[in-house]
């Protein structure tokens, strides 16, 4: 053993506590003013507010956003998989407290904001949400209480409102490239040119 390896270790003091385990967070995104908030993926923290501060700097500069929410993993309740569109039920109500409902659009896609709708428990939730927004061509809705839900304030989002993104995607870069080709081609020489080097390539 190495002369290093020899010496014993020592702690002037106890070690500081441990940082909390890190709690499973939903993100949701909304591309403009007025759009739903779609889901974008999700952040592991270990409350809300750094699950926010992650979700902006992760999907935030992944593309133009105006709006942020996100909730605890373990605060939604999904109701049945419709492998075809769910049908509208009959459950109304208005007790209890507020809950918002996502909705699935198609089989593959994301949820996304719908509404919301009142109820004392999450399965009354689930029945009242289809009442309302099932209307033969959703597949799936998910519930979580207002209260589990947090969003982003504007202040919050200014960098990203100010700040174009498209670059970071295919065809804002190839939009990009084209603009600076017409500085010096004109536009048929540049289409002949992708041509061939679309063919060149792929």
């Amino acid at each position: 053993m190495s002369k290093i390896r020899e010496i014993p270790l020592s702690f002037d003091a106890d070690l500081p506590p441990a940082t909390p385990d890190g709690r499973h967070w939903v993100v949701y995104t909304a591309k403009r003013d007025g759009a739903p908030f779609k889901w974008a993926g999700y952040v592991d923290a270990p409350d809300q507010e750094l699950a926010l501060q992650f979700a902006r700097e992760h999907y935030g500069l992944d593309e133009a956003c105006v709006g942020i929410i996100c909730h605890e993993h373990a605060a939604a309740t999904d109701g049945p998989y419709g492998l075809e569109p769910l049908q509208p039920g009959n459950a109304e109500g208005e007790d209890g407290q507020d809950w918002t409902v996502f909705t699935l659009l198609k089989r593959g896609g994301n949820h996304q904001t719908a509404g919301t709708v009142k109820a004392p428990d999450a399965d009354t939730a689930i029945d009242r949400a289809t009442t309302r927004f099932a209307d033969g061509k959703i597949r799936s809705i998910r519930v979580v209480p207002n209260s589990q839900v947090f969003q982003t304030t504007e202040s919050e989002l200014l960098i990203w409102r100010t700040h174009d993104m498209t670059y970071k995607l295919a065809k804002g870069y190839s939009k990009d490239v084209r603009a600076k080709w017409s500085q010096f081609r004109d536009e048929q020489t540049y289409e002949q040119y992708r041509k061939e080097d679309i063919a060149r390539h792929f």
